[in-house]
């Protein structure tokens, strides 16, 4: 497969696609997963079946990196918007995420690690579609394994789940001055 031939590159309804212009054509409809004893396409709900016009591709490893790499670009995929959209939506600047990762002592809040060990990111201790807020007083520093684990799950399951105190996070957030 060449660089030209890649799904993203391919003529999407009335315009051709470049190179990373994909999100006003792409939306997620559902999912493949499989095992060694075989593979199952999950839809999304109110999909229309789309069995009879699926067209496959089979990426390379270096195709997959590339764009598992560009889908937290908030403007290569639009799926649901509490995923993707919201992203672009509520951007957090370099500027605020250096200041909360200082003041968070460069390390992932929820488990420890610190950043050059791992990739970190600004986690809303409220998820936003939960009616968390989006600002500093929200804002911790995590790695993106912690973050992504956590999803949009509430702050009490989180922390329930991991065994640690919400209260605390709760205290830190109210009392933490961002340099």
């Amino acid at each position: 497969m060449s660089s030209e031939d890649r799904f993203y590159q391919l003529q999407l309804k009335d315009r051709s696609a470049l190179w990373g212009d994909v999100g006003s054509n792409i939306r997620i409809k559902g999912l493949v997963v499989g095992s060694n004893k075989g593979m199952v396409v999950l839809f999304l709900p109110n999909t229309q079946d789309p069995r009879n016009n699926i067209e496959c591709h089979e990426l390379t490893d270096a195709e997959w990196s590339d764009f598992i790499r560009r889908s937290d670009d908030p403007e290569i995929l639009v799926g649901n918007p509490k995923v993707f959209q919201r992203k672009l939506r509520y951007e957090i600047s370099g500027a605020i995420q250096q200041k909360v990762w200082a003041a968070d002592g460069i390390r992932c809040m929820y488990c420890g690690v610190k950043m050059g060990e791992a990739s970190m990111t600004i986690d809303h201790f409220d998820p936003l579609e939960l009616g968390g807020a989006n600002d500093e007083s929200n804002y911790l520093t995590s790695c993106r394994a912690c973050n992504k684990r956590k999803g949009n799950m509430s702050a009490p399951d989180w922390c329930e789940s991991r065994n640690i105190s919400e209260v605390g996070f709760r205290n830190y957030l109210k009392k933490r001055q961002l340099p």
